[in-house]
């Protein structure tokens, strides 16, 4: 337990739970410390990691309570130690995304301690292919998160049009819906100067006449990687000149992809990546495409539009709540033609018209999903 400042009187106290914290961080958890140190300015804030290597401080943060254990035994005795340590300094609610591990935890302990859940959750991860039924395994993990997300005080979710969705998807009553942004460090996530672009692209490989698209996700047929090799043919027919296709990720489908980038020179896997060396990447390609079928309140496309770089994306969940009602590339779930003319279109456009393209997404970013933004609309729903 790490304690920074102590708490200032009359100010909410929250238990931040932050499933996994690294300095090799490769998920959209590596957002979290910026979104803490803004929210610590508005409440008394411990944060409780059950998993990675929690550092000493965290900015804005009271106190850091380790969950980590090594195995799920030891994880549920550190997370009883962890909520008990958070009642005894006064801290009896908490916000989690996702954890079920720890969420079943707390509604176990809520007649010992008291305490407050606020659920974020935001997506239909349970999509599956066409043609496959859903299990039996499948079925009772439904039935265990419908159960899990009625128990909760409140259900937190973003951006607007995932509100209906989850609260149907999950049976959950109205009165405890609220919306709340993702957000984004638009000191991080960056437009890059001419020289360390050029830089960027020459250490990758990437040619000055290349139009270099770039595809950051899980490698899963949920997020359309499936479609990535035959738009990349589209695209590099339609345009007859050098396009490449980088792919940022790991997942179920990267050996497929791996076998598929085989005779396509374009097509270049680089894998997973920590989330602090994805900025260059960002600014240094042309276009970023996001062709899923599914998606919550996807991180990646914030990231894109922080970084000034133009979109391409299907309106899977909530995405074009987040790039804005009148962005004029996006496509239908499943579109491959329609995503190939999108691409191509971006990449006929004047370099002027892009790059105010880029600025146009990267205000909308800065405005709309700033840390010290959705940091109050947090502190509104406490």
């Amino acid at each position: 337990m790490k304690t920074e400042t102590g708490p200032t009187p009359s100010r909410a106290k929250v238990v931040y739970v932050v499933p996994h914290l690294s300095s090799e961080e490769s998920e959209h958890f590596a957002h979290i410390p910026a979104f803490l140190e803004a929210l610590g300015k508005r409440v008394d804030l411990i944060a409780l990691v059950e998993r990675g290597t929690p550092p000493e401080r965290l900015p804005g943060v009271h106190m850091i309570v380790s969950a980590v254990g090594r195995n799920r035994l030891s994880r549920l005795f550190g997370s009883i130690r962890a909520v008990r340590s958070c009642a005894r300094a006064g801290y009896r609610t908490y916000f989690l995304r996702y954890s079920r591990f720890f969420l079943i935890m707390l509604i176990v302990t809520y007649p010992f301690f008291g305490h407050r859940i606020f659920l974020w959750r935001s997506g239909t991860a349970d999509l599956i292919e066409h043609g496959r039924r859903r299990t039996v395994r499948q079925r009772l993990n439904d039935g265990l998160n419908q159960l899990l997300s009625r128990c909760v005080h409140t259900f937190v979710t973003g951006p607007e049009t995932m509100v209906p969705v989850m609260r149907a998807r999950w049976h959950v009553p109205g009165k405890k819906m609220r919306l709340l942004y993702n957000d984004i460090d638009s000191n991080r996530f960056v437009p890059l100067p001419s020289e360390e672009r050029a830089e960027v692209r020459r250490l990758h490989g990437w040619g000055d006449d290349e139009f270099v698209v770039l595809f950051v996700h899980r490698l899963s047929f949920r997020r359309g990687t499936r479609l990535l090799a035959p738009l990349l043919d589209h695209v590099g027919a339609d345009l007859r000149r050098p396009v490449r296709l980088v792919v940022v990720g790991d997942g179920p489908d990267r050996s497929l992809l791996t076998h598929q980038s085989t005779g396509r020179p374009g097509l270049q896997i680089l894998g997973a990546v920590p989330n602090r060396d994805l900025p260059p990447l960002y600014g240094a390609a042309d276009c970023f495409l996001m062709p899923s079928y599914e998606e919550g309140f996807p991180r990646v496309l914030l990231e894109a539009m922080s970084s000034a770089l133009p979109i391409v994306t299907t309106g899977a969940g909530g995405s074009a709540d987040v790039v804005g009602p009148d962005y004029p590339f996006i496509c239908d779930v499943g579109d491959l033609t329609g995503l190939a003319e999108k691409v191509a279109e971006v990449a006929r456009l004047p370099l002027a018209e892009r790059t105010a393209l880029g600025g146009r997404l990267r205000d909308r970013a800065r405005h709309e999903f700033s840390p010290q933004r959705v940091a109050q609309m947090l502190e509104d729903i406490l």
